[in-house]
């Protein structure tokens, strides 16, 4: 499924919206940046930081590879996050921090104007995006995973596009020393981004793939499942602005990212639970026997038995390290294609080759693999 769909019109209003936030930022922030200058340019090198950072630790959580075959819907959802919801986030959070000023004083708006403009607006925001993909890319977005990953991807967009926009407010907001300022509000958000926008999407992501894609499933389990992980996502954020309890001050400033952490955690646990279940079906299928043997091939569902398996891999080939993980890819990639057509059409390769030091056909079931 090409992400080039110029018969369907939802893809038009995609490309509109994503042309009309960028026009929609300049017309709200072209003064900041602007002013900010150079100074704001400092934080260039600890944001691209930021990008690898989450990025690395996306992989990480994906161990059978879905991200193979979702590079179109995650660019298309970080672009939503980079340009759409920059736009209408500041819009949204102005009017709104504005409205709760008149209703309950600048004291209540100072405390906790962020907490709750933010996880209401912004959430939303990026939720229309991660639903406008998940539709143009419902044959291709199917298990809580791709939801994650489609969902943390509008959010590192969103994510990486703030980071900027802090950089130029703390240019302009610096008295003396901007660049120095500027670098280390970067690096406090590159500490902070563990439990940041990425996060939070990839939770709502999980729901609204869910809610779009489980057809089999009835509305009041789509809609529970949604409403679930969608106020999960909510929680996270307004705990990650919320005004910090008395106390210890290390306490106070990390004790709500913990929760989040734990949030998110438990969450990707169900997650990562259906990954592997999914992954049981797939070797126990007859077309996965001119691959390996199915106990042959359950060594891939955790890490700690992939390491195995390479380990003795290496020992009895002489391998490299990289030769090792080159193989177990193939295999995996080679197993998890089976899902993507019929298994009387899928092709099958015998003796799968990593390149330099082949090995013969079947040699990885005796590994473990």
């Amino acid at each position: 499924m090409s992400w080039f769909q110029p018969r369907s019109l939802l893809f038009w209003v995609y490309c509109l919206a994503v042309m009309a936030g960028p026009l929609l930022f300049v017309l709200q922030a072209a003064g900041q940046v602007w002013f900010a200058g150079a100074a704001a340019l400092a934080a260039l090198p600890v944001t691209a930081l930021t990008l690898l950072v989450i990025g690395r630790i996306l992989f990480a959580l994906d161990p059978f590879r879905a991200r193979r075959h979702l590079a179109a819907p995650m660019v298309m959802g970080a672009i939503w996050g980079a340009t759409v919801w920059t736009g209408l986030a500041m819009w949204a959070n102005d009017h709104l921090s504005r409205a709760i000023t008149n209703l309950f004083g600048d004291h209540f708006a100072v405390n906790w104007s962020a907490a709750i403009t933010a996880p209401i607006d912004e959430e939303y925001i990026k939720a229309i995006g991660i639903a406008v993909v998940a539709l143009l890319f419902r044959g291709r977005l199917t298990r809580p995973m791709h939801g994650l990953l489609l969902g943390a991807a509008v959010g590192l967009g969103a994510q990486i596009a703030e980071d900027c926009l802090y950089s130029t407010q703390t240019a302009l907001s610096s008295p003396q020393d901007p660049v120095v300022d500027v670098i280390l509000v970067a690096v406090l958000r590159l500490f902070t981004a563990l439990t940041s926008h990425w996060a939070m999407s990839a939770l709502a992501g999980v729901g609204i793939v869910l809610l779009i894609s489980r057809t089999d499933r009835s509305w009041a389990w789509r809609l529970g499942v949604f409403a679930l992980f969608y106020g999960l996502a909510v929680t996270m954020h307004v705990l990650f602005d919320a005004p910090r309890p008395p106390g210890p001050p290390l306490l106070s400033t990390y004790l709500p990212i913990l929760i989040d952490l734990v949030i998110f955690a438990l969450a990707y646990a169900w997650v990562l639970t259906t990954e592997r279940r999914w992954f049981r079906a797939l070797i126990a299928r007859p077309a996965a026997r001119a691959i390996g043997t199915e106990a042959g091939l359950a060594p891939l569902l955790t890490y700690h038995r992939r390491r195995k398996a390479r380990a003795a891999l290496r020992h009895s080939t002489g391998w490299s390290r990289n030769q090792a993980l080159v193989y177990e890819r193939g295999l995996l990639n080679q197993v998890t294609d089976l899902d993507l057509v019929a298994s009387q059409q899928t092709p099958l390769h015998q003796g799968y080759r990593p390149g330099p030091g082949d090995i013969p056909d079947g040699t990885g079931a005796r590994y473990g693999w």
